[in-house]
């Protein structure tokens, strides 16, 4: 019999802050219910392959197939900031069959995480009309802010673009507008009848998402060590025409 396709809900790469107590977690899930998890356990591993955490024990939450652990400041302090980090979950899920399933997931060491520059209450001083919709389908505007920030980091790190590296958080504004307004009436367009209204404004704003995107804009701490790079550079992986060095991420 072949192993269950469970979705092992990772929203991008696991960022570790050196130094720093955090929990690292995933959802895990199918057929949108969660997995009767029984048990799990959390390994972590360096970029040489190096056991930073061997098997400590998970939080479970069988409601929800949550699976969380602690990674102690402890573990990181001493250790080089890096990509090419793995996370590594084994987990015990009950069905017809008691299994084991191992998840995975690449992680970064890093100074700092980066933050999404924008909340609901800056979406809705744009469209001031979005309140209304949203008393209608939803309780609040955060699923679309997270989604939205899924999507842009996870598409700068399949660039190669280390974005938590950047120092000027504000410069994601623009990018962070357009890929949420794009969410939201992309979503509204299939549950109101306003005629072509919210797909054409989808539309324009995933438009203007690329745009966004292509002049993107950051101060960046190369070396993680709180000296900022020069001039703000280009933060996306686009090939830019200038007169000026070529810049290399990593």
């Amino acid at each position: 019999m072949s192993d269950t396709l469970w979705n092992a809900r990772f929203s991008g790469p696991t960022m570790v802050e050196r130094g720093k107590d955090q929990d690292v977690s995933v959802y895990i899930e199918r057929d949108g219910a969660a997995a009767n998890v029984r048990s799990a356990t959390l390994s972590v591993y360096d970029q040489d392959g190096s056991t930073v955490k061997d098997a400590v024990t998970c939080t479970v939450t069988s409601s929800t197939g949550h699976v969380t652990a602690t990674i102690a400041a402890a573990d990181t302090t001493d250790r080089e900031l890096a990509r090419n980090w793995l996370i590594q979950f084994d987990v015990v899920i009950l069905g017809v069959n008691e299994k084991t399933y191992r998840f995975y997931n690449d992680a970064v060491l890093c100074r700092a995480q980066l933050y999404s520059p924008i909340g609901q209450t800056d979406l809705i001083a744009r469209h001031s009309d979005v309140v209304n919709l949203v008393a209608t389908s939803k309780a609040n505007l955060q699923d679309y802010i997270d989604t939205a920030w899924a999507d842009i980091t996870g598409q700068m790190y399949s660039d190669a673009v280390p974005f938590w590296r950047f120092r000027t958080p504000s410069a994601l504004r623009g990018p962070m507008f357009a890929r949420c307004f794009e969410l939201i009436f992309r979503d509204y367009s299939t549950l109101f009848d306003a005629g072509d209204r919210y797909s054409v404004l989808s539309d324009r704003y995933a438009e203007q998402y690329d745009r966004e995107m292509d002049r993107l804009r950051s101060k960046i701490d190369k070396d993680e060590d709180n000296i900022l790079d020069g001039d703000s550079v280009p933060a996306t992986a686009s090939i830019h025409l200038s007169s000026g060095p070529r810049r290399r991420w990593l």
